[in-house]
């Protein structure tokens, strides 16, 4: 089935419009614009309580449409974030149920859908000075969507505020849709039909605990340059700089030719998110990349939180060919992850936290 005759599972974007306008005329949500490509604050959806049928959609029509959607200032327990969690898989057959807190390293004690984000002194990478060097030469370093190195990464990404410092600790995301939307017909041309190899692998970490971690659950899958979103029909540029390492086909010069261009290119529709405490900030893992932040090393302060995410599914090509895994297993749900016991036993897998000494940049 190529993109042809591929038909979205929830409308095209002017029919989700539709359905938005009449939810917010119907009082069930509230937008507010960030920016002309990417990202609304949503007002008027009590994510405390129980959601109905209707609310869940809405949000869901909200996340296809504007990519990154922020709840300011809410408030969410890890209950509450859990529970919202699972609403937000009922919105699509293209979304999975929540992961574990992170396929890689563990979860947080009592609540296994939960990643513990934390970033501090305590938690400084070694390699802090050579990442930060290169990042100041190339924008793009640092960005990714999550775990794409799995050959059905996550769909939907979720991560709530707890401990936020002052005027350090934003977080930037991306439009991977603007990003295709505006790329030049030549290069669009180039890379319609091409795949690249995504593994987890950061940095030198082999041997510590992280480093063994990810050894313990090693993956490397391959991912069309171009996808289709399963829900909208929107053609991505679906480029992940933390785990995309190789065009498949193409020489080193060429393929990281290509790669920079496309990763320059990227970085230009982005929005920068300022951190308030019990902020949730809900994005589509399928059509934006991310980066965490770096000056909460030399800030002397800390930065908490917690993130789930949402299983998702192989990607497909313009072509309809889908992702295919070379190493490792697909991504489970935390159920299935925590019925397989899959993630027992690995080194470095704190159920309370991550704690990178070397590995960078944060999956997260």
């Amino acid at each position: 089935m190529t993109h042809a005759t591929m038909k979205p599972a929830l409308g095209t974007p002017d029919e989700i419009d539709v359905r938005l306008n009449a939810a917010e005329a119907n009082g069930l949500i509230k937008l507010k614009y960030i920016s002309a490509n990417l990202g609304v604050e949503v007002e008027g959806v009590d994510l405390k309580n129980t959601l109905s049928t209707e609310q869940v959609a809405a949000v869901y029509d909200a996340l296809l449409r504007h990519k990154v959607l922020v709840f300011k200032r809410i408030g969410l327990n890890h209950e509450q974030q859990v529970r919202f969690t699972y609403e937000l898989s009922e919105a699509s057959p293209n979304i999975g149920a929540p992961t574990i807190g992170h396929t890689v390293f563990g979860h947080v004690d009592q609540y296994p859908e939960l990643f513990s984000v934390y970033q501090g002194e305590k938690s400084k990478p070694r390699n802090i000075e050579r990442y930060e060097a290169t990042a100041a030469a190339d924008p793009w370093t640092g960005y990714h969507c999550d775990i794409t190195a799995c050959v059905n990464p996550p769909s939907i990404g979720m991560l709530r505020g707890e401990i936020i410092p002052q005027g350090v600790g934003d977080t930037n995301f991306g439009s991977l849709a603007a990003a295709y939307r505006t790329l030049d017909e030549s290069t669009k041309a180039q890379v319609a039909t091409l795949f690249a190899e995504h593994e987890y692998k950061f940095g030198r970490s082999k041997g510590s605990e992280a480093g063994d971690s990810i050894a313990s659950r090693r993956m490397v899958s391959h991912h069309p340059l171009v996808t289709v979103h399963p829900d909208t029909g929107e053609e991505i540029l679906f480029n992940s700089p933390g785990f995309l390492k190789f065009v498949v086909g193409m020489s080193s010069e060429d393929s990281t030719a290509l790669l920079h261009k496309i990763w320059k290119h990227s970085v230009e529709y982005t929005i920068q998110h300022v951190w308030d405490q019990g902020d949730l900030v809900v994005w589509d893992e399928r059509s934006t990349t991310h980066r965490a932040p770096t000056d909460i090393y030399s800030s002397g302060t800390e930065r908490q939180l917690y993130r789930t995410t949402l299983v998702g599914q192989p990607m497909h090509g313009l072509d309809g060919r889908q992702s295919q895994i070379v190493e490792g297993e697909p991504m489970l749900s935390c159920a299935e992850e925590l019925a397989s016991n899959m993630h027992v036993g690995r080194s470095g897998t704190a159920l309370t936290g991550n704690v990178f000494q070397s590995a960078f940049p944060e999956p997260s």
